[in-house]
């Protein structure tokens, strides 16, 4: 693993990024919020800054999260405004605000963060990419110089009367030539700094690309307005942050609560409102963020609830507006190359020297430049990549994904993600309704037999499915319902048995076989009841195994005469995979490869360990005489090995094995104490376990060897899900010793 250090170079530039995101986004939500009228106390515009300066300083320390970014929320201006009329005083929001962090601590000690596990991946892509869209389009009149909406807006229907659409056509009727020529350039520019080339460049791989559109910007405008007075752009087009000059004027910014209206109940209520709405809004950026995050670090959302709710406390004792974690910043933190919350952490700071220090130089940037900034985040987050991956995982992830975007998009995030989570459990009800069992036809002596084999849980989601394929069946078929791989089967599941049994199959003479299931009552069933014989079950099953193979050979010979032929003469598989021993992860199978593809070594939990000369033969054989292009080391959730280690358990023989996995826990065990969550934290471990057996990999004397040689040979880190199926790509892909120049990880 990586030596514990700052990543300065990496953190640094990664908070400038996110600082030039920051500041317009916080300026814009503080202008937002001041558009109330006739409220005595109104709060200014440095309450978004603060609220900023707190989101990246306290909630960054306290967070769990590696590279997620806290600040005012665009999202939750329609509440702050309603607040603000209902209770007439900012001071009295303010308090109101308070509330909201004490609860969100309350609701993180409740380990209420839990919810952030049910929401659907189709629907956390989607917001992304929503988000994106949004950001693309909202941004398109700042970038030709028409700033009547402000910087940050999210809604789709704006406080002008505007929408996200006709006010793209109101800024091609107001266009500013000075702001369209920066904006192109700016864009321009950010586009080539994220080609591949230029990355190689040592100065523009240590400052980051925003940083030189901004400087650019500026000196443009400058040179405008000594040489091309008609494309200069006016100060309404520039950053506008007030400009502190004392100490006295610093202290008029911060702002107060009023505890005399503790005593109000709408302060409770509008309290409660926040705490509910920006929990919501921080657990969706945390899954986000988590998916974006290169390293798929999971975040402890207990903690992010804990450090949500003290940094609202401290925004609301000196004047600033709510916080929650947000994706806009959060995506600009993951592409700038952001690798620790020192990150975070730094562009709070810049944005507390900007307030004291800098400010005479930020007005000075043309919103324009800006803008450029925002499209290129929007663009990172909706890609045409994430479109084709959701479109190839079938229409059950497909259509939740686009109405979630279509949601967001004509609304507000909260609105278009609830339609999104409509959508994706109906699905999920549907795919449930009808994957509760599977049925398997077969004749024998001129009898039907069905065999119904149910699921692992059967709830009353699932009895009508099953009452309907009941009632379908023939008269005179023999009926075998195997509950062997049942764990759980809910009453109202349990009863559409019994009534089929003890009434319908009489009256069609069907005869019943049960296969570890106990009905409450068969004192009544006058139906040929019969329950399996282990024994028999089992000669059964060793003899289908052959009738299987027999079946195999047969579907590829219709295929392809020559395919068993062809595959005697030898072996070229393009892949090694070295996974663990566990009959639930049929390597071939679960890729779709055939016979001959995929060279495969099994041992305890994918362990790659130097001293295992079994190990090293198959690696040895796979890279210098089949010359495979590429090496996966595949782990699963739910590995025994794994646990095992994590929970210190003695199971006999494999215990010498099991303390490699032992001595990677350890490695990583502040981390793994961070997660909260039991299941989250042994998925981590699966995860982490498997990058140590990359890097380890990597390191062997036979890898070195073949990169030395120029063989082009690619080692990857994947982990399996046994609950669903699908294969989590870690993004850990080592081609050649520069990917593992800067990685140091534990020898086993």
């Amino acid at each position: 693993m990586k030596k514990n250090n700052l990543f300065l170079k990496e953190n640094l530039p990664s908070s400038l990024v996110v600082f030039l995101v920051a500041l317009p986004l916080c300026l814009g939500v503080g202008l937002a919020s001041t558009s109330v009228p006739g409220i005595n106390g109104l709060p200014n515009i440095f309450s978004g800054i603060i609220a900023g300066i707190i989101g990246g300083v306290v909630v960054g320390t306290l967070s769990g999260s590696r590279i997620g970014v806290s600040g005012p929320a665009a999202g939750l201006i329609t509440i702050i405004l309603g607040a603000l009329a209902t209770l007439g005083s900012f001071e009295a929001f303010l308090l109101a605000a308070i509330i909201g962090g004490i609860i969100q601590v309350i609701a993180g000690f409740l380990n209420l963060g839990i919810l952030a596990n049910y929401f659907p991946s189709a629907v956390i892509k989607g917001m992304l990419a929503a988000i994106g869209i949004t950001l693309i389009l909202k941004e398109i009149p700042h970038l030709v110089g028409y700033d009547a909406d402000f910087f940050g807006d999210e809604s789709f229907v704006q406080p002008d009367g505007h929408n996200t659409f006709s006010e793209i056509i109101y800024a091609f009727g107001s266009l500013q030539l000075g702001s369209i020529v920066i904006g192109a350039l700016s864009l321009g520019l950010l586009i080539l700094f994220d080609r591949p080339f230029m990355k190689k460049v040592k100065l523009f791989k240590l400052l980051p690309g925003a940083l030189f559109v901004v400087t650019l910007a500026i000196g443009m405008n400058g040179l405008f307005q000594f040489i091309l007075p008609a494309l200069a752009i006016s100060s309404e087009h520039l950053v506008q942050l007030p400009v502190v000059k004392s100490f006295n004027e610093f202290n008029a910014i911060l702002s107060f609560p009023d505890f005399t209206f503790l005593s109000n109940p709408n302060v409770y209520i509008i309290g409660g409102t926040l705490a509910l709405v920006g929990s919501l809004e921080t657990l969706l950026s945390v899954e986000a963020t988590d998916k974006l995050d290169p390293e798929k670090q999971h975040t402890p959302t207990n903690l992010e609830l804990k450090a949500q709710g003290i940094g609202n406390i401290l925004s609301g004792l000196v004047g600033g507006l709510p916080i929650t974690q947000v994706i806009v910043r959060s995506s600009a933190n993951v592409n700038s190359g952001a690798k620790s919350k020192l990150s975070t952490i730094f562009h709070g700071i810049w944005l507390l020297l900007a307030v004291v220090f800098l400010a005479p130089l930020l007005n000075k940037i043309p919103l324009a430049a800006l803008a450029a900034i925002l499209i290129m985040v929007g663009y990172k987050l909706s890609n045409a990549g994430l479109y084709k991956q959701q479109y190839k995982l079938g229409y059950e992830q497909f259509i939740p994904f686009m109405v979630t975007i279509t949601g967001v998009l004509l609304t507000d995030l909260l609105k278009g993600i609830a339609v999104g989570m409509g959508v994706a459990i109906f699905f999920i009800l549907r795919k449930n309704y009808k994957n509760n069992y599977t049925i398997k036809r077969h004749e024998y002596a001129g009898n039907d037999i069905v065999v119904m084999e149910l699921s692992e849980e059967l709830t009353y989601l699932n009895k009508a499915s099953i009452n309907e394929t009941l009632q379908k069946l023939k008269e005179n078929t023999k009926l075998v319902i195997d509950g062997s791989r049942c764990k759980s089967i809910d009453y109202d599941a349990l009863e559409i048995i019994e009534n089929f049994v003890t009434y319908d199959a009489i009256e069609k003479k069907i005869t019943v076989e049960l296969i570890d299931i106990q009905l409450a009552s068969t004192s009544n069933i006058k139906t040929p009841i019969s329950h399996s014989n282990p024994e028999k079950t089992m000669e059964t099953f060793y003899n289908q195994l052959l009738e299987n193979n027999k079946k195999w050979v047969d579907r590829h010979m219709e295929r392809d005469p020559e395919f068993f032929k062809r595959l005697s003469k030898g072996q070229n598989p393009p892949l090694l995979w070295i996974g663990c021993a566990d009959s639930r992860v049929p390597a071939n199978e679960i890729i779709g490869a055939q016979p001959g593809e995929v060279f495969v070594h099994r041992n305890i939990a994918n362990m790659v360990v130097h001293s295992d000369m079994n190990m090293l033969s198959v690696l040895d054989y796979a890279v210098n005489v089949l010359k495979v292009k590429h090496v996966i080391v595949c782990g699963h959730y739910g590995c025994g090995g794994v646990q095992a280690a994590m929970t210190n358990k003695h199971i006999g023989l494999i215990d010498n094995w099991i303390r490699h996995i032992k001595d990677t826990y350890r490695f990583h065990q502040q981390e793994l104490n961070a997660i909260e969550d039991e299941k989250q934290r042994f998925d981590r471990f699966v995860e982490l376990n498997v990058v140590e057996q990359v890097y380890d990999l990597a390191k062997t004397s036979i890898v070195q060897s073949a990169w030395e040689n120029g063989q082009d040979l690619h080692i990857h880190g994947w982990v399996y899900d046994v609950a669903d199926g699908l294969i989590n790509d870690l993004k850990i892909t080592l081609k050649n010793n520069e990917q593992l120049s800067e990685v140091y990880q534990l020898d086993l």
